[in-house]
Formats: structure tokens, C-alpha cells, sequence
């Protein structure tokens, strides 16, 4: 159960949430891939789905991995099997959003060896004309901290505190650096005086925006930096002209509440479903 009232949703946008949240999701990272262009990544489209590889990173954290499967129409055994001819022998990830989780296609998965490991909780919030607009000077005169967009000289230092805290390997840090250059991106860092304590990535395109990787130094969480980082965001994506913004965090529960997930809600956020994550260990090797 979440830890807060559910809220009336508004109206769903043409197509209805999932293929909003999913598609503005998988159009954010394969942009991400494609934008750094680094050999170690590879990104391709399947049925909709945008599928993410890496061989030399043993990880369905960012990659190998599937996002927005199922966007254009229903999962079925065909699909999937496509996947695993892309796939080969190697481990990854299908990310699927919770209504495409039918009878047959959980068995299918469990009749393939993918585990179920966890969940997000995927939110969306509709854009007001005021964007939330006085929210980021009330946080920062209340917390005495700031939060600006990342000048050109900087993406080495945003890159390193969006990773180092989630603990991902430095290749990833690389990933975020070059492929957040492209138009739509925005980059945020968070500061205490003169010193990076935080940052958190954006990006706006057609009519949505997105929030992710956000990440704060262990001396400064719980000072509310997340909530100063949507502020800004917010304002921007409202600048932006986007009607919708969607992001996902931990799943959430009232014996173990998510921070992030219930400053969200504060912000308007309202639950969409919930996305599992399916894992396929790889295949050992023969001989």
C-alpha cells in the first residue's frame, strides 16, 4: 500500500499513461546513447521498445535492458522472442510496465529463467500554467543552498556525483557526461557555498518532460535537495511548454516509505502503475 491517498487521476492523454510514461522514457535514453556515441553502448528499437546493451558491463543498470515494451500494442510470445534472438546469450533486463504483466506473458518469462527482482513506482504530474513557480526560492531560503543548471566546463563533476552515489561502474559516468550535451537536456547541481554536494538530470521534448539521476552526498541528505532539484526542474519544464512530466523511483510502502517517492507526491505526482523488472542471468558458457 502507499503511504499516501491515492488522488483522482486527470484525464489520460491520447494513448493513456502507460504509452505516455513508457515512450517518454524510452525516447529519453535511447537519446542519451545515441547523443555520447561511445562504443561500449549500443541502442536499437524492437515492437516500440527501446532496447539498451552494453557487453562490456555486466548490468541491467541503464543498460541491457528493455524500456517501453509494449508501448504500441500487447506483449506477446513473439515479441519476446525477438528479444532473446537480440539478446543472445547474454544477461538482461525487461522493464514492463505492471498492465502488460498478463497471465501468459509472467509465464512465459518464468519459462525462460527471468526473475522478477524489483519494482519502480512510475508517476506522472500534468503541468500547471504557474509551473510551481515560488516553490524553489521558498527551499532555497529556507535550506541556505542553491540549485543552478551545470555550466559547459562542468559535466565531468555532474557526471561523477549522478554515479558515484548509485554506485555504477565509471563507463556509465562517461555515458551521462557525453550524452547529456544534446538540445532538451538539462543538467543540475546542487550547492552548499561554493561546493557541488548534489546533481540530477532533465530533459524536455515534445511537449514532456522527464526526471532522473538524481543524486545527493551522503553529508547533505536530508536537507531536502531533491525537493530544491523538482523545483527547478519544474519551472523549466513549465518554460519548456511541456503539458506532462514523468519520472519513477522505489516502490513505496508504509512500512518502508520512499523520501523521494512521498516529495514527489508533495509536488503533485500522482501514481500511474507500477513497472517490475524481470532479470535473465546469461547463458554459461559451453566447454
Amino acid at each position: 500500500m502507499a503511504t499516501t491517498a491515492a488522488r483522482a487521476l486527470p484525464s489520460p492523454p491520447a494513448g493513456g499513461w502507460v504509452a505516455l510514461a513508457e515512450s517518454n522514457e524510452a525516447a529519453v535514453y535511447e537519446a542519451l546513447v545515441r547523443r555520447a556515441g561511445l562504443p561500449a553502448f549500443e541502442v536499437r528499437r524492437h515492437a516500440g521498445g527501446v532496447c539498451l546493451r552494453s557487453p562490456a558491463l555486466p548490468t541491467v543498470v541503464v543498460v541491457n535492458r528493455v524500456i517501453g515494451l509494449g508501448v504500441h500494442g500487447a506483449v506477446d510470445e513473439r515479441l519476446l522472442e525477438g528479444l532473446l534472438a537480440d539478446y543472445g546469450a547474454s544477461g538482461f533486463g525487461i522493464e514492463l510496465a505492471e498492465p502488460r504483466c498478463s497471465a501468459p506473458v509472467l509465464a512465459w518469462l518464468k519459462a525462460r529463467r527471468f526473475r522478477r527482482i524489483t519494482q519502480s513506482q512510475v508517476v506522472a504530474c500534468e503541468v500547471t500554467p504557474s509551473g510551481g513557480r515560488g516553490r524553489y526560492d521558498t527551499w532555497a531560503r529556507s535550506t541556505g543552498l542553491r540549485v543552478e543548471r551545470a555550466g559547459p566546463g562542468q559535466g565531468a563533476t555532474l557526471a561523477r556525483l549522478c554515479s558515484e552515489n548509485f554506485k555504477v561502474p565509471p563507463l556509465l559516468a562517461e555515458l551521462v557526461r557525453a550524452g547529456t550535451e544534446a538540445p532538451g537536456w538539462r543538467r543540475w547541481l546542487a550547492f552548499d557555498g561554493d561546493e557541488p554536494v548534489g546533481a540530477s538530470l532533465s530533459c524536455v521534448h515534445d511537449g514532456c518532460g522527464w526526471f532522473g539521476w538524481t543524486s545527493v552526498n551522503p553529508s547533505h541528505r536530508g536537507r531536502w535537495i531533491h525537493a530544491g532539484f523538482v523545483a527547478r526542474q519544474f519551472e523549466d519544464a513549465a518554460d519548456a511548454g511541456c503539458r506532462w512530466i514523468t519520472t519513477d523511483t522505489a516502490h513505496s510502502t508504509r512500512e518502508r516509505p520512499d523520501p523521494v517517492y512521498l516529495n514527489l507526491k508533495r509536488f503533485g505526482f500522482f501514481d500511474v502503475y507500477a513497472r517490475p523488472l524481470f532479470v535473465r542471468a546469461p547463458l554459461r558458457q559451453q566447454g
